[in-house]
């Protein structure tokens, strides 16, 4: 059995404690209750931690002992093969949940670290009873939080289902867009938090085919692409592409010149993705 202290050694750097009633505001459970300080929720205590960038929160093979909720910061959640192949399977941003693929397990099936410095709120395992008990809405919020970490790895279903790389790019940007929408930012303009190697990893192609693709998007004036700034152009558009298992680049450019576009006076620069660090 592992210590407390080497727990919290795994999970990153202790900053402080918060409590049950700000994880559930980040979760979006905004009630006048919650907004009371006598509330049950408002009096238990829940640990928050510090993870820096390139900093493992939870190591594959490693004894499970907590959830992790990211409250600042972005995720990659991978497994790393025999052979030392590291398999990218999601990236995970604010509000979303890690480790809940080993709720029901001794050990972690894959590993989280951070891409930028992030900090999360972290709850025992054996905690988890004891707190549903004591505030029946953090069952629903843990339920709605496990659902969503379903959803992620049917989106990776769907991102493989398609063959052509430039519609697995397609639906990986739509599918970021979603969850930039979700956590209250923008749809169509972010950073990209991750590198193009690891977007290979996650897509299944090698980082040069990533690279081609940005630029094949970019030039067809569905997106914009500054080093590691992505802008959605035209949303419709690229829905439509994301629809399409097997299209080709040459089919994306026939499309392109046949589409009715509401595309800016400025010209589209092609720019790709050839100077995002990898």
């Amino acid at each position: 059995m592992n210590s407390t202290a080497e727990v919290d050694a795994r999970a990153g750097s202790h900053i402080g404690r918060s409590t049950l009633a700000d994880l559930m505001r980040l979760l979006g459970r905004e009630t006048q209750t919650m907004q009371d300080p006598q509330c049950g929720a408002s009096r238990i205590s829940v640990g928050l931690r510090r993870v820096s960038a390139g900093e493992h929160l939870v190591h594959m093979g490693a004894p499970s002992d907590a959830l992790y909720f990211v409250c600042t910061g972005t995720f990659k959640i991978f497994r790393t093969d025999e052979d030392g192949y590291e398999q990218v399977l999601a990236f995970a941003g604010r509000r979303e949940v890690l480790a809940f693929d080993a709720l029901c397990m001794d050990t972690h099936p894959t590993a989280a670290s951070a891409l930028e410095d992030s900090t999360v709120y972290m709850i025992h395992k054996a905690d988890l009873p004891a707190l549903s008990r004591a505030e029946p809405a953090f069952e629903q919020e843990l339920q709605r939080a496990g659902s969503r970490a379903l959803t992620r790895t049917n989106e990776l279903v769907d991102v493989m289902a398609a063959v052509a790389a430039e519609v697995r790019l397609a639906r990986f940007l739509l599918q970021l867009s979603r969850q930039m929408a979700a956590s209250g930012q923008s749809p169509r303009r972010f950073h990209l938090r991750m590198g193009r190697r690891d977007i290979a990893s996650m897509l299944g192609v090698a980082h040069e085919t990533v690279s081609r693709s940005f630029t094949a998007l970019a030039m067809n004036c569905l997106i914009h692409v500054s080093d590691r700034d992505v802008e959605i152009l035209d949303m419709d558009g690229l829905k439509a592409y994301s629809r399409c298992t097997r299209r080709s680049m040459d089919d994306l450019g026939a499309s392109a010149t046949r589409r009715p576009t509401n595309r800016r006076s400025a010209p589209c620069q092609p720019s790709g993705l050839r100077a995002m660090p990898a």
